[in-house]
């Protein structure tokens, strides 16, 4: 009797480990065949696209690309995007992680009152200081300037890489710091000489989050830039969408070089989000 009842557990555990192979094998077509599909239909001619829209093409056609830049003046917006990626990711970074530090490790009454305060801004939603946001930028001159996209990025992405860089090191061992101050080293002497190495997972998983919401963002630099020297490429790609609507070809080419950074960057760097994670445990253990 214990043999079958072991044999039938055996089974269930085989049916069970299928049945997700399968779900995970479904979600995973169904998740990347769209991305097949507009990458193999920017390269096809709009009378392909409308004739039969899932056929591979017949000529593969570099036109699409060409037009999108060309007219699209993808070439500038993706200057802006690199730089808004670049610069805003960079900052969002190293005052993160110097945040993080004096919330973890510098005791001080008002250190739980500023900590709380960034962490409220991860509840507060874009639209609900859209308005506001946009009478100060005005009134300051920063609308429609790189500098004030710059600034409005690294406010946003603060709250949750300081939340992330904080729990991160608050699981560095006290011991540490506290050796590095006995031998006469400074709080800045031990961020650079100590956090900021051991921190290089957390600091991964920040690039990541923040060079993704950064690259993406649409909203705000639809509504803080007028100008073609300061949009950004998904504002360049939503153009498409109105006199250039029914060109498809360029609208799937103009999407193909707008998610081709961001995928390249995931694929290469998506294990350290676990890390990132995960690291603070592992350090406790």
């Amino acid at each position: 009797m214990s043999n079958v009842t072991l044999n039938t557990r055996k089974e269930q555990a085989i049916f069970n480990k299928l049945l997700i192979y399968i779900l995970f094998i479904i979600f995973a077509i169904l998740t990347l065949y769209p991305l097949i599909w507009l990458f193999y239909s920017s390269f096809k001619p709009i009378l392909e696209i409308i004739r039969n829209a899932l056929a591979l093409p017949r000529d593969w056609i570099f036109s699409n690309y060409i037009q999108a830049i060309k007219i699209g003046k993808l070439n500038i917006y993706a200057v802006n995007s690199i730089i808004y990626t670049f610069v805003s990711t960079g900052l969002v970074i190293i005052f993160s992680m110097m945040a993080s530090f004096a919330f973890a490790k510098i005791k001080n009454r008002a250190t739980p009152f500023l900590y709380n305060s960034f962490l409220i801004g991860l509840l507060i939603t874009i639209q609900a200081i859209l308005i506001p946001l946009f009478i100060s930028m005005t009134r300051i001159g920063l609308r429609d300037t790189r500098l004030g996209i710059i600034m409005i990025y690294v406010a946003i992405n603060l709250p949750l890489a300081i939340f992330l860089g904080t729990e991160y090191v608050k699981a560095i061992p006290d011991s540490l710091i506290e050796s590095a101050q006995i031998d006469g080293a400074s709080y800045f002497r031990i961020f650079f000489s100590i956090i900021m190495p051991m921190c290089k997972p957390v600091m991964v998983t920040i690039l990541i989050f923040t060079a993704l919401a950064c690259w993406n963002e649409f909203m705000l630099a639809l509504v803080f830039t007028s100008s073609d020297s300061s949009r950004s490429l998904p504002v360049g790609i939503y153009s498409f969408s109105g006199p250039l609507a029914t060109e498809y070809g360029m609208q799937f080419a103009a999407l193909v070089i707008g998610m081709a950074p961001m995928i390249i960057l995931y694929a290469l760097f998506h294990r350290q989000i676990t890390r990132g994670f995960a690291a603070g445990g592992a350090i406790k253990g």
